[in-house]
């Protein structure tokens, strides 16, 4: 079983998901909403089944599944890939601690392919996750798949009756960045937080050349990063 432990509960907090998936969206429009707002880590995942991955930021070594905090939010921001037989177990332990602790909702983070789209296309998870996406003017997919951590996430919390949403910046590439910054826009309307997306074109070469390191270390985490 996926074990969260955080040091920071998410009482009246919005949770968003920030996980590898299409064009790396939610992990870049995660990751960057992390470092602008400067939040704070408290917490983070742990099961055996992660890969044995960890990073090394400003000299203190992170878990490969991390939650940071504030303002009022918490993101939980992966930055490598789900193992398929972890998905339900973390999905369930994410949802089971946001509605026992009192989270407001949820808002997963991801892309989608589409051959016109633009802007930000949600799917909400029931009634009243819809009634929340009607404040945005989100245009709802209406016909669709999805799968992995996002639909376990959206159909846990459907049964359990707590809000989430699932947003997605139309990608197009292996990472999407302009699919980000629809995303991150999106998430400063909602949180009504200002989140100014000129840096991350700007960090665009260097995020990109992590995130192609990490799935390498991923598949061969045998490989030492140094030596």
């Amino acid at each position: 079983m996926a074990v969260l432990r955080l040091s920071k509960p998410f009482k009246d907090s919005v949770v968003i998901l920030a996980f590898p998936g299409l064009g790396y969206v939610g992990t870049i429009a995660g990751r960057y909403i992390v470092e602008k707002l400067n939040l704070s880590w408290v917490g983070y995942v742990y099961d055996e089944k992660l890969p044995p991955v960890g990073k090394v930021k400003d000299g203190s070594l992170l878990y490969p599944v991390n939650v940071f905090s504030g303002n009022g939010f918490h993101v939980i921001l992966s930055e490598v890939a789900i193992p398929e037989e972890l998905v339900w177990p973390l999905a369930t332990s994410i949802v089971s601690r946001a509605r026992k602790d009192g989270a407001k909702y949820l808002l997963v983070l991801s892309g989608v392919l589409l051959q016109r789209g633009s802007g930000v296309y949600a799917i909400p998870s029931g009634n009243s996750a819809r009634q929340i996406l009607k404040q945005f003017g989100f245009q709802e997919i209406e016909n669709g798949v999805i799968t992995g951590t996002s639909a376990a996430v959206l159909l846990l919390s459907r049964e359990a009756g707590l809000p989430a949403i699932l947003l997605l910046g139309p990608a197009s590439s292996p990472q999407d960045f302009n699919a980000a910054i629809n995303v991150v826009n999106a998430l400063s309307s909602i949180l009504s937080v200002d989140i100014p997306t000129d840096e991350l074109v700007e960090l665009s070469h260097r995020y990109e050349q992590e995130l192609r390191m990490l799935e390498k270390r991923t598949k061969e985490p045998q490989t030492p990063m140094y030596g």
